[in-house]
C-alpha cells in the first residue's frame, strides 16, 4: 500500500525513526560522564537524522526492480555545520555504522502505510562506508568515537564486526577512514561517505578533486553523503565555500521562480 499520508501539515515519511531506534539499541556514548550508556541523540541531532532519511511520499517500492536500485530517499547530499561541542563527531560516527549495518534503504510501505527499511547487504550491495578528509589528523575526531562504539557497544556482538585501527570489517562490507589522493579512490563504490572539515579541501591539496571523485562513486549505487564544513577562508575556493555558493544560487533561483 502507499504511504498513509501526513498526520500533520508538512510531515514527510522517513526512515529516521528506525535509524534512531537502531542507534539507541546498538551504539553507546563513546566518552565522558555517560560513557557506555545507550547513545540517545539530542532533539536537534535527531531532527537532522529524520530529515536526512526522509522519503519521497510518492515512492512506491520495492527498492530493487530488475537489476536497478530505486532509492526513495529525498536527500543524497547533506551539509551539517554546527559549532564545536554540538556533537557532530559522535553523530557522524553513529551514522557511518548505521549505514553499514542498519535499515537505511526504503523498500516500500507496510500494511499501515509506514515505511519499510532494508539493509544495503540484504539488497545485494557491499556496505562500504567512508570517512574522508584531506589529512589523517582531521579524521581522528570522528574515527576515535566510531571505534569506541564499535568495540564496546552491543553492535560488536549483535553483528560480529571486526573493529581494527584503520577500518571496521562488517558482514559483507567495511567502514574505513581515508585520506587517499582522488585518483586512487576512483571506482570505489561507497554507499555512504562523510566529508569532514571541507573548509580545508582546496584545489592545492587535491580536496576539490577528491570530493568530485567520491560524489561520482556514490552515484553508482545511489548512495548519500554528509559534508561537515567549519568556517572557511573566502577566496580559497574550498569545497565548503563552493557549497555555500551553490546554496545561495539555489535560493536565488527559487526566489525568482515565485
Amino acid at each position: 500500500m502507499p504511504w498513509r499520508g501526513p498526520a500533520y501539515q508538512g510531515e514527510l515519511p522517513t526512515l529516521g525513526w528506525q535509524v534512531l531506534d537502531w542507534i539507541a539499541e546498538y551504539l553507546i556514548v563513546p566518552d565522558g560522564p555517560a560513557a557506555g550508556d545507550p547513545l540517545i541523540l539530542t532533539d536537534e541531532q535527531a531532527q537532522f537524522v529524520l530529515q536526512l532519511y526522509a522519503i519521497d511520499p510518492h515512492f512506491e517500492g520495492p527498492a530493487i526492480r530488475g537489476r536497478s536500485l530505486l532509492n526513495g530517499r529525498r536527500i543524497r547530499r547533506a551539509v551539517l555545520s554546527r559549532p564545536k561541542g554540538w556533537g557532530k563527531s559522535p553523530l557522524l560516527a553513529a551514522l557511518c555504522l548505521a549505514e553499514a549495518l542498519g535499515p537505511v534503504v526504503p523498500d516500500g510501505w507496510d500494511a499501515d502505510g509506514e515505511p519499510v527499511g532494508r539493509e544495503w547487504t540484504s539488497l545485494g550491495f557491499k556496505a562500504k562506508v567512508q570517512l574522508v578528509a584531506v589529512s589523517e589528523d582531521q579524521t581522528a575526531n570522528t574515527w576515535d568515537p566510531l571505534l569506541e562504539m564499535a568495540r564496546h557497544g552491543p553492535v560488536l556482538d549483535a553483528y560480529a564486526i571486526e573493529p581494527m585501527e584503520s577500518f571496521v570489517n562488517v558482514p559483507d562490507g567495511r567502514v574505513e577512514f581515508t585520506t587517499s589522493a582522488a585518483s586512487s579512490r576512483e571506482g570505489f563504490r561507497p554507499v555512504f561517505s562523510v566529508f569532514d572539515q571541507t573548509e580545508s579541501w582546496l584545489p592545492s591539496n587535491g580536496g576539490r578533486k577528491l570530493a568530485a571523485t567520491i560524489r561520482r562513486n556514490l552515484t553508482k549505487v545511489n548512495g548519500s553523503s554528509v559534508e561537515t564544513p567549519n568556517a572557511f577562508v573566502p577566496g580559497e575556493d574550498s569545497v565548503a565555500e563552493r557549497i555555500l555558493r551553490g546554496v545561495e544560487e539555489a535560493g536565488r533561483r527559487q526566489d525568482q521562480g515565485r
